[in-house]
């Protein structure tokens, strides 16, 4: 078969779509030895999606006047049919559905769902973008012939709020990548971290895109001030992640807060640096306010660390009764998670056990097999 890929809203490598596509175009050659694709990529992105991988990844680059969000959309509802119709293709894969789909292509079209936060998350958009999550989004969706989601949290909100029926919505988690995130001597890490980011000592870590409010900093912030001054803990809180909506309450945030000088922000940390981030730290927390997956509770786990994560949305799925779970809304439900995993041995050494025997579940090559079968799947009822 011939399938075309997108890459666009992928965020050119720095956020969990984009990590997607990557680990998905890595595997379909070796899953689909008789298929091609075509793989549509701005220009100056085409390494990042496409950077070693098999020649049957035939890339298709577009110019730079489609980089700005306006431009790939209109181009999505005109150039993108055109290029299908001349490339007569078995199905069409969107892999940031969220984020760009259009409204009619002349062959099977599979779009990937990765989360409603814009409904779940008051303020986490602006009123432009909440108009076309609420009610542009839903409409594409409900066009595409099948859609794959990356948890049953997700799936329950396409039902639900999406109107999608359950028989067109295809589960595929995501997974750690273990080759890249695995145990490692937690000394030589932090050695590493501290000549990188100049972070010294003990540290609980938070890697996420700095947004506010949906990525919940600010509580955790007051949650680690509290418990800073409610006994000796030497640790830092180290916050990984680029600067994104409104992340100038954040900092503000941290810089008046009584642990001011034991917050560290490393700015966007690359792909390269981020084991060692992990197997460094002596918690990893997650308190995000919505999630469609939350890769990085996995590749924590993978990393043989201890992790406390929110218990909304489709996180307690992904943890799987393998962390420590607390109410994202409540910043003394936050500390005692922090306190409790800090201090309790026998409580860390089960959350390390269990975390790495759950993220043994997850594997890129299940999920590339069950997004094939979507795609072939879509292909095979058109005809």
């Amino acid at each position: 078969m011939r399938f075309c890929i997108t890459t666009f809203g992928g965020d050119g490598g720095k956020s969990g779509v984009s990590q997607y596509i990557i680990r998905l175009l890595r595997e379909f050659p070796a899953l689909a030895p008789g298929d091609t694709f075509d793989v549509l990529a701005l220009s100056n992105e085409r390494d990042v999606f496409l950077n070693g991988n098999d020649a049957r990844l035939r890339a298709v680059c577009t110019h730079g006047q489609y980089q700005s969000a306006m431009m790939n959309l209109a181009w999505h509802q005109v150039g993108l049919p055109r290029f299908c119709a001349r490339g007569k293709y078995d199905a069409l894969f969107i892999p940031a559905g969220n984020r760009r789909l259009p409204f009619w292509v002349p062959c099977p079209s599979v779009g990937t769902f990765h989360d409603l936060s814009a409904l779940h998350v008051p303020g986490k958009y602006d009123a432009l973008h909440n108009i076309y999550n609420l009610h542009v989004l839903p409409m594409l969706l409900r066009r595409l012939s099948l859609v794959i989601t990356i948890s049953e949290s997700s799936k329950r909100d396409l039902v639900e709020y999406v109107k999608v029926p359950g028989e067109r919505i295809v589960v595929t988690p995501e997974a750690a990548d273990t080759e890249r995130y695995y145990p490692r001597d937690q000394p030589t890490s932090q050695a590493r971290v501290a000549e990188r980011f100049d972070v010294h000592g003990p540290y609980i870590l938070y890697i996420s895109r700095i947004e506010h409010p949906g990525k919940n900093h600010v509580r955790l912030i007051r949650a680690f001030a509290r418990l800073k001054a409610s006994g000796d803990f030497p640790h830092k809180l180290v916050i990984a992640g680029g600067d994104w909506h409104r992340a100038g309450e954040v900092r503000r945030e941290a810089a008046q807060c009584g642990a001011c000088e034991d917050i560290v922000f490393t700015g966007f940390a690359p792909a390269g640096d981020l084991p060692d981030l992990y197997c460094g730290a002596d918690l990893f927390i997650f308190p995000s306010l919505y999630e469609g997956f939350g890769l990085p509770i996995l590749e924590a786990m993978a990393c043989g660390v201890p992790v406390a994560c929110s218990n909304v949305s489709s996180m307690p799925e992904v943890a799987g009764g393998a962390g420590v779970l607390f109410d994202p809304l409540d910043e003394e439900s936050i500390e005692d998670a922090l306190r409790r995993v800090l201090t309790d041995e026998a409580l860390r050494a089960g959350c390390i056990a269990r975390g790495l025997a759950r993220s043994k579940i997850f594997s890129w090559r299940k999920t590339a097999e069950q997004t094939l079968s979507a795609m072939r799947r879509a292909a095979e009822e058109r005809h």
